[in-house]
């Protein structure tokens, strides 16, 4: 068994077919990128880590904690790899094996953890950035491997509303809900391939309403317009059900 560790800090066990791994499912986990590189793990006995890797790099691909272990910048999700499941003839292993791959899963997964606790240490040691840039709750993740998030408006800090951030933010929402229309719940205010943020129904227009006053406050008419209609058409399924039904109670009731 081997960890893949996604940029959004998700692990998942790979397992061979087979006792070993072959080399086409190897390359097929990073076909998407167009170089692909191994190192050696120090810091871990008889441990391979694969990675992609491509000229235009994309930020949010960041992989903060591989980087932190490998000190090395990388931009795709890692593999890593115990040395019992690759062919010996590819020439690549150590002689001795110090840990099976159950001590070796154990080892690596301790290692993440300790590096993201040091990041989440530095995140929060940073309490002015802290205050200007969006707090969002970890839900977990999605059908498909994204991280998902929530966003409450209620939990933000003043300092953010106040802050350029919260216009930036603001921006990019508009851009994801202008061109994903919202009908169902959860009210999904961002979306890519590495992460899904939503906000609760009972807070959607609230918050709708708070962007809607940011835009105003840029005079920029035409998103506002936008945003109104929004806000004027948001009604979930469920709460459409539930003023339908009673609508009927009322009716027999006369």
């Amino acid at each position: 068994m081997a960890l893949i560790l996604y940029s959004n800090g998700l692990t998942e066990i790979y397992k061979p077919k087979n006792s070993i791994f072959s080399e086409e499912e190897l390359v097929s986990l990073f076909s998407e990128f167009s170089e692909i590189k191994t190192v050696r793990l120090n810091s871990i006995l008889n441990a391979w880590c694969i990675y992609g890797y491509s000229k235009n790099e994309d930020l949010i691909d960041f992989n903060r904690i591989a980087s932190d272990i490998i000190k090395e910048s990388i931009y795709s999700h890692v593999l890593y790899v115990h040395d019992s499941e690759l062919n010996t003839k590819w020439n690549v292993t150590d002689f001795v094996i110090s840990k099976n791959y159950n001590e070796f899963l154990d080892e690596i997964k301790k290692y993440i953890d300790i590096i993201a606790k040091t990041i989440l240490q530095e995140y929060e040691e940073n309490e002015q950035t802290a205050d200007i840039i969006p707090q969002l709750i970890t839900m977990g993740s999605t059908i498909d491997k994204r991280i998902l998030f929530l966003f409450d408006p209620e939990e933000q800090s003043k300092e953010f509303y106040e802050n350029e951030e919260f216009y930036r933010f603001s921006q990019r929402v508009y851009e994801y809900i202008s061109n994903n229309k919202q009908e169902k719940e959860p009210f999904t205010i961002y979306s890519d391939k590495k992460a899904m943020i939503i906000v609760n129904t009972s807070n959607v227009k609230t918050f709708l309403n708070t962007i809607l006053e940011k835009f105003k406050s840029k005079e920029e008419y035409e998103i506002c317009t936008d945003i109104s209609k929004i806000i004027d058409k948001w009604t979930p399924k469920k709460e459409k059900i539930k003023r339908k039904y009673v609508r009927k109670n009322k009716n027999e009731n006369k």
